[in-house]
């Protein structure tokens, strides 16, 4: 049966080595100084064959193997080996130690009993079992890890020989390579390098207003105070580029606004084809990279490995973990402190996704439905009920107590993640801690019935796009220090990497926060800019010095495609409206909307808004601006061919717009917001343009083609591309253009993976 396995799943393993897993990163790297590697050495084919180790270096009795293997989940660069022993020898490094980690290939669990592996160390007539792992077919757990202390040996020569044993296996497959050893690393004492390491932490789904730094009445998070707040900075005003997991991710990975990036369905979404990751560009570095997610929706099916030389995303068997896909706090900390002990010797960059603050709210911590937090209650609402509540399916029978006790579970669940941040922090020697670059933050936050509703993905309201990001460099960023300004997510990959002496990719459009972070130049004047990218027509928001400018398109004609769309999207008619403008500094709790009021702030905000949205979209863009409220501009615009739709820019309930043939007509009310409509179809030329402010001709100057070039009739053709939009002026004015060039990258087909883990999330029925 063995050999039917290695037929067929081997086989397979070794073509998904070449590519087929998304490995960008070069397997043959320069060894630590005074280190070994067996992956490095056996991908460099430094090793021998024989049955004696007769000198020093890599010996195996018959050729390894070299390919990523995933068990458990958890994808690793391993060698492949039969059973027997293998050999290293050599002169043990000062204050080196031994990392190992090994398993089988989850088939051969089928006929295999039990694993027992161990390593033992001889010189000098000296024998030494270092460490010894075990794993059976009733109890087989993910990678076994085997450590030891070499400083005893330290500058003797030694042979530390691998064993395994596979209790079942037919004596005919013994010579069959079935073993996986993936790291194998003797790490020598770390010496001075210029490059960091770096840690990047994200917590899915975590506020940042009930945080303990940034001043929550609860202790929710003692260790992200004691270890990041008090060590390095609070950024006071980061922004997610989008208030749910995967448009999130893939932005602040990429360095991109999610829109440019992604189609519109999001079982596409994740990191694109074609455009440099984070973890891609640290590889190209050198650095060993780790990557460990316990939201499962972020999975190799959508580009989220790419770049990881260890990746782990929770399993896709619909049966495990009760059928959702996701890991606690407990669970992603024990598998990520391994890899750091194997790798924390070498410049390293590891990414720990931790998802508990996500629903549902509970963990161990939160036992019996009580939260350490609140008095004891005594009603029915538990925290695996939030989905029910978020999609209207469960009604609260007492909103203010029930309320209360949600969120005082979801501050638990941080609270219980907050206590593994610290054991994973603490876990670094001081000299490895001393050189490492840690950051923290989320992809979104949490709606706790803020606003009307639950959960996140469908709001830009503070609880769900404002983020904590905290950053902690020792020697180069002040302990104890704030920076205030807005911030926005898709900054941190080039400050990562220029901290790490690389340089970024030109499509990253991020900046560099290091020099504002250490001090030495005050932070760049940029606005935040986010969108839904959820199910339900456009909304976006424009930051910036701390006011607030968010529009929904709600005149987008949409159809709810089952029952929770429906639900969802009536609940936001009822609670959104068409501009929202917020004083963040007044109204943190964003309840008294100035749009009406503040009609200048209206005009500084929304180009942010605007321009972003209208680089991501096809089609010819008719839009209105500086018209005087109350007023009324009617006319019509005659292109060369038909258009195939028309689609609403942010129009007014009472806007019309009519599409009959080439004709275009428009009655459009004036207020301070720039809106129109965007044409879709296959025409090249604007043949006639007519308008009316208020039955007055609007002055040929103020009818704009192309680069805001005055209209004087007739045909308009090439003309009206610009790869830049233009301008809007002061005055009245009409805008009609086509962009030249759009950011925004192909559709990739859905995902079906993808798909179905949204749908054990509760994104979808």
């Amino acid at each position: 049966m063995i050999d039917r396995l290695r037929q067929s799943v081997l086989p397979l393993l070794g073509l998904l080595a070449v590519g087929g897993l998304g490995m960008t990163a070069p397997l043959e790297r320069s060894l630590p100084r005074g280190g070994f590697s067996a992956t490095e050495a056996v991908a460099a084919r430094r090793y021998s064959i024989g049955s004696r180790a007769a000198g020093p270096g890599l010996w195996f009795q018959q050729p390894p193997e070299l390919l990523p293997f995933t068990f458990d989940g958890e994808r690793r660069t391993a060698v492949l080996t039969s059973v027997d022993p293998w050999k290293w020898r050599g002169r043990v490094p000062r204050r080196g130690r031994l990392v190992a980690g090994v398993q089988i290939h989850p088939d051969a669990w089928q006929v295999v009993r039990g694993l027992r592996a161990w390593v033992v160390a001889a010189g000098d007539g000296e024998r030494e079992v270092l460490d010894v792992a075990r794993a059976s077919a009733e109890r087989r757990p993910g990678w076994l890890a085997l450590e030891a202390d070499l400083s005893r040996w330290a500058g003797r020569q030694v042979t530390l020989e691998f064993h395994a044993s596979l209790a079942g296996l037919p004596p005919e497959n013994r010579h069959t390579n079935l073993v996986a050893w993936g790291p194998v690393r003797i790490a020598a004492a770390p010496s001075e390098r210029e490059r960091p390491n770096v840690i990047f932490i994200l917590v899915d789904t975590l506020r940042f207003d009930h945080l303990t730094p940034y001043g929550y009445r609860r202790q929710t998070s003692p260790n992200v105070a004691r270890l990041l707040a008090r060590q390095g900075a609070v950024v006071e005003e980061a922004y997610a580029q989008a208030p749910w997991t995967l448009p999130s991710v893939a932005s602040f990975m990429t360095s991109r606004y999610p829109g440019e990036i992604l189609g519109g369905d999001p079982r596409t979404y994740g990191i694109p084809a074609g455009v440099e990751s984070l973890p891609e560009a640290f590889a190209r570095l050198g650095y060993e990279t780790g990557g460990f997610f316990a939201n499962g929706v972020l999975h190799t099916g959508n580009g989220s490995d790419r770049g990881f030389r260890t990746f782990f995303s929770p399993p896709t068997d619909p049966a495990a973990r009760g059928g959702g896909a996701q890991v606690d706090a407990a669970e992603l900390t024990a598998r990520v402190l391994p890899w750091l002990a194997a790798h924390r010797d070498a410049p390293f960059f590891l990414y720990v996704h931790y998802v508990d603050p996500h629903d549902p709210y509970e963990n161990p911590e939160t036992a019996g439905n009580r939260s350490q937090f609140e008095p004891p209650y005594d009603g029915s609402v538990t925290g695996r009920q939030v989905q029910g509540i978020a999609v209207g399916k469960i009604a609260l029978a007492d909103p203010e107590r029930d309320t209360a006790h949600l969120a005082a579970l979801y501050d638990s669940e941080i609270h219980y993640v907050d206590r593994f941040i610290g054991r994973l922090i603490d876990a670094l020697p001081p000299d490895v801690l001393a050189n490492t670059l840690i950051v923290l933050t989320a992809d979104h936050g949490e709606e706790l019935g803020d606003h009307g509703g639950w959960k996140h993905g469908f709001t830009l309201y503070e609880e769900q796009i404002h983020v904590p990001l905290l950053v902690r460099w020792d020697g180069r960023i002040a302990p104890r220090s704030r920076l205030a300004g807005t911030v926005r997510l898709l900054d941190l990959a080039p400050t990562l990497l220029r901290a790490a002496g690389g340089r970024p990719p030109s499509t990253w459009e991020g900046v560099d926060l290091l020099p504002a972070l250490t001090g030495r130049a005050p932070l760049p004047r940029l606005a935040a800019f986010a969108q839904h990218l959820s199910t339900g027509p456009l909304r976006a928001a424009a930051v910036f010095g701390r006011r607030k400018l968010i529009l929904f398109n709600a005149r987008t004609p949409f159809l709810p495609g089952d029952p929770l769309q429906a639900y969802l999207w009536t609940r936001d008619l009822a609670r959104l409206q068409r501009v929202e403008l917020y004083d963040l500094a007044r109204d943190a709790g964003e309840r008294n909307n100035l749009a009406s009021g503040d009609a200048a702030m209206v005009a500084r905000l929304q180009p942010v808004i605007h321009r972003q949205l209208l680089r991501q979209l096809p089609g010819l863009r008719v839009l209105t601006s500086g018209l005087p409220p109350g007023s009324r501009l009617r006319g019509a615009i005659v292109l060369d061919r038909p258009p195939a739709s028309w689609s609403s820019w942010f129009l007014a309930e009472k806007d019309r717009v009519d599409l009959r043939g080439r004709r275009v007509s428009f009655d459009l009310a004036g207020e301070t917001l720039e809106k129109g409509f965007l044409l879709a179809g296959d025409f090249a030329a604007v043949e006639s343009v007519e308008a009316q402010l208020d039955g007055r001709p609007l002055p040929a100057s103020r009818l704009l083609a192309g680069r805001g070039l005055p209209y004087l009739g007739g045909a308009v053709p090439g003309s009206l591309l610009t790869a830049i939009d233009p301008p809007a002026p002061g005055a009245p004015a009409l805008r009609f253009w086509l962009p030249g060039a759009r950011r925004s990258s192909p559709a990739a087909a859905p995902d079906p993976e993808t798909e179905r883990r949204l749908r054990a999330l509760g994104y979808a029925q």
